[in-house]
């Protein structure tokens, strides 16, 4: 990720034009027979994901445009696939993106800006704009234009296994820990956490009081509630080795040493990992993001689990992230892949889409704050036997989606949602630095410093953006006093 995004795009272009024929999508500019346009609709994700992008959206779509043909393909790099089209000089009229790719593709021309489509004849009106959470347009606007629409918005929250605390609140009726809720802040979780670990007579963990998958996103989350940010505003110099980020790293590095309620996971050959520990029981407090609830379900059905919002620092700052629906450069049909996105971003779409899959919340507030946010039917077995996707009844909402309102709804105390989208032109650069950078220094309980190791995660970013800025004729960023 440090070698200069231009010399790396203008590879993979001399490569891929010189490898694959100038048209690559199947029927591209071509009619889908009897008059009808064929676009593409391109997409990742699981197999059984095909019930909703290809069985409800592609083919639901051609029932409500009959002039229009969906070519839906789903890829396992699918932004291999959007670099090799833009290269040959084509492209998807619908685009699933992922939001931290998002300003890079901007950046180098890959998506049609939407704000005429917006603001147009066939475009959204105030009320159906005022839907999508505020916080996911913030982070989409680039120079004041939208280059895409959001589709969901996941988020970052506090796992509880319920017989873990119940068992414990027994045992201690005057000290009583009670669940996790959005009023818990970072000492409130140190001292749960080590309270709920249990060791045997060797000393070894046998309930771990906290735990959690080491990557960026917690990190990013404590950066923002000790009040710090990722970047300056015009996104060129990273923010992350403040006072702020210190903090959070040294509250994470505390958990692990001086607490001794959390044993990081760095992949050894030592058990199973932070997701399969909670899974097996063994974890009273995880911290993970909102997709894998169904899969807690599918395949621990006996686990007695809930979540919470995401801690309370400072700041209330909840990480986020989304997936978003762009149209290529160089799609042949480009009015044909707006009218589909619009549709796609639609209330009965956005209701669709919780419904079915269940790991983020829609991009819809009117669905979020709805009583159908309150139930799904899920995915059915193609075998007829069990679900994919398993339904959440309208019983088990408190336990399990209740929390994710919390994130996307303005505050009493400060009238701003909690809810925050890191991201920025070089946000994949950031990220790659900070997990390789937590890998490094949280296996040590004494060097490097916080400080050492965050100012190496500067370093290596800005190296990073100067060269590419190289690249492009510009001079390297006056980063003085910018700390």
């Amino acid at each position: 990720m440090r070698t200069s995004l231009v010399v790396l795009f203008g590879l993979v272009a001399g490569t891929v034009i010189a490898v694959f024929p100038p048209v690559l999508r199947p029927g591209s500019g071509a009619h889908g027979g009897a008059g009808r346009k064929e676009i593409t609709l391109t997409v990742w994700g699981m197999p059984f994901e095909d019930r909703l992008f290809k069985d409800l959206y592609a083919r639901g779509y051609e029932e409500i445009d009959p002039g229009v043909r969906v070519d839906y393909q789903r890829h396992p790099d699918v932004n291999m696939k959007y670099n090799a089209w833009h290269a040959a000089g084509d492209g998807a009229e619908v685009m699933r993106i992922m939001v931290t790719d998002y300003h890079g593709m901007v950046s180098r021309g890959m998506l049609v800006p939407l704000d005429e489509y917006i603001h147009g004849p066939n475009g959204l009106t105030a009320e159906e704009l005022a839907n999508f959470p505020p916080h996911i347009l913030d982070a989409l606007r680039v120079d004041g234009k939208l280059y895409a629409l959001p589709e969901d918005n996941a988020q970052w929250g506090l796992y509880y296994n319920k017989d873990i605390i119940d068992a414990y609140d027994a045992a201690h009726p005057d000290e009583r820990i009670g669940y996790p809720d959005e009023t818990w802040d970072w000492a409130r979780l140190r001292d749960a956490a080590k309270r709920l670990t249990q060791r045997d007579a060797e000393g070894r963990v046998v309930v771990y009081g906290f735990d959690f998958i080491i990557w960026q996103w917690p990190f990013l989350q404590l950066l923002a509630q000790a009040g710090g940010t990722g970047w300056t505003d015009d996104g060129l110099t990273t923010l992350v080795n403040s006072p702020a980020g210190v903090e959070a790293l040294e509250f994470l590095r505390a958990l692990a040493y001086e607490d001794r309620s959390w044993e990081p996971y760095f992949g050894r050959t030592q058990g199973t990992g932070p997701d399969s520990r909670f899974r097996n029981g063994q974890t009273a407090l995880y911290m993970d993001g909102s997709w894998n609830i169904p899969s807690f379900e599918r395949n621990a059905p006996g686990l007695n689990f809930a979540v919470a919002p995401s801690l309370r620092g400072r700041e209330q700052a909840i990480v986020c992230g989304s997936c978003i629906w762009g149209i290529g450069r160089f799609a042949s049909y480009p009015d044909e892949g707006w009218s589909m996105i619009r549709w796609l971003v639609s209330e009965e779409q956005a209701a669709r889409y919780w419904d079915t899959l269940r790991v983020a919340p829609p991009a819809h507030l009117g669905v979020v704050n709805s009583p159908r946010f309150e139930s799904t039917r899920g995915v059915p077995s193609e075998s007829g036997e069990g679900y994919e996707v398993p339904p959440m009844a309208r019983e088990d909402y408190p336990d399990r989606a209740a929390w994710l309102r919390y994130a996307v709804n303005p505050l009493p105390e400060t009238g701003r949602a909690p809810g925050f989208i890191p991201t920025s032109l070089y946000q994949r650069t950031l990220e790659d630095e900070i997990m390789a950078m937590l890998q490094m220094y949280l296996q040590s309980p004494d060097t490097p410093t916080a400080q050492e190791a965050l100012d190496g995660v500067a370093r290596a970013v800005h190296a990073h953006i100067d060269r590419d800025r190289a690249a492009k004729g510009l001079a390297p960023v006056d980063r003085a006093g910018a700390r």
